[in-house]
């Protein structure tokens, strides 16, 4: 009877060990099956705070929260025209958990300086969410009234001073494009972010800016500033009395995307559901009163559609940087 008692002993001791062992690997085979995301979603921005592409990133995580299941956490990472950003995410892991914004301005970069560190196939691109041009804008009470005054000015003064935000970006392309379009002598003026250029423009720093609709459209509406010329195809809703470049006979049309996009590699599981949540965020009632405060037109484009844009983007400005920079 004794045999027979320490036997059971031991049976029931094995039993016990094997359902912990079995409840501890269901488990741990529920954590690794557990849908993305189980943790925050790190967005990184290359712009200062209150830019145009950290708002757009901010408004975008305020609604995209409510489908994810987890926040998303906006951490602006400045300097370097974009390579502090590009360093930080490349020092994470591929899984989602670690995306960035994008703009035409980071993608023409990759041209420039960083070409060293960073390429275009280093990446994949998750989703637009705004496009607008550019535009060139003075400040209200400048002697400058229309583009023209600005090409002639320039051309019987010593250089013209034009401001935009970074250097080899989309903005310093668009400012030589103009120059080398209307044989205009000029000097770029390269600031950090789209609200220092305004702030130097304001602050008579430099008599010319060239700047995104949303960075400057409440300095209009406040009668601080006036817009030259835009880049786009058509003129804006809110400045219908600004021309394009086209219609004063510059065949010049670059415009400004903003999205969101992550380091190669990211698991398909994750990468559907990133889409699936920052195209809702944007239909929210919400996020469609920040773009129409904003004068931002609905530009939502999915991974496919947005991937053809970035790279004939990308082609399009290293042949306009081989032409232009010397």
């Amino acid at each position: 009877m004794k045999q027979i008692r320490n036997l059971l002993k031991v049976s029931l001791g094995i039993g016990v060990v094997s359902a912990l062992v079995a409840g501890w690997v269901g488990h741990a085979g529920a954590a690794e099956s557990a849908k993305f995301p189980v943790k925050p979603v790190t967005v990184y921005n290359s712009s200062t705070a209150g830019s145009p592409a950290d708002v757009m990133a901010r408004q975008v995580a305020q609604s995209a929260k409510n489908f994810l299941g987890q926040p998303m956490v906006v951490i602006d990472k400045t300097g370097g025209s974009g390579g502090v950003m590009f360093a930080a995410m490349m020092a994470d892991p591929a899984d989602g958990y670690t995306i960035s914004t994008v703009t035409s301005g980071l993608i023409t970069a990759l041209h420039g300086e960083l070409k060293k560190n960073f390429s275009i196939d280093q990446f994949e691109f998750i989703a637009n969410v705004q496009q607008e041009p550019f535009c060139f804008a003075v400040k209200s009470d400048s002697p400058l009234k229309t583009l023209k005054e600005m090409i002639e000015f320039a051309k019987k003064n010593p250089r013209l001073k034009i401001g935009g935000q970074g250097t080899l970006t989309a903005q310093h392309l668009m400012v030589l494009a103009m120059a080398d379009a209307a044989d205009m002598p000029v000097s770029y003026v390269p600031f950090s972010g789209g609200a220092e250029v305004l702030t130097s423009l304001l602050g008579g720093h430099v008599p010319v800016v060239h700047t995104s609709p949303a960075t400057a459209d409440q300095y209009v509406e406040a009668g601080k500033m006036r817009i030259l010329g835009v880049s786009g195809t058509k003129r804006l809703p809110q400045w219908p009395n600004v021309p394009t470049l086209r219609e004063l006979g510059y065949d010049i049309v670059i415009t400004q995307y903003r999205g969101f996009m992550a380091r190669k590699g990211l698991p398909a599981e994750a990468k559907a559901t990133l889409v699936n949540a920052i195209k809702k965020a944007v239909a929210e009632p919400g996020f469609k009163d920040y773009m129409a405060k904003n004068s931002q037109q609905d530009a939502f484009m999915g991974p496919e559609e947005f991937t053809k844009v970035v790279l004939a983007d990308h082609d399009y400005m290293g042949k306009l940087m081989r032409k232009l920079v010397k």
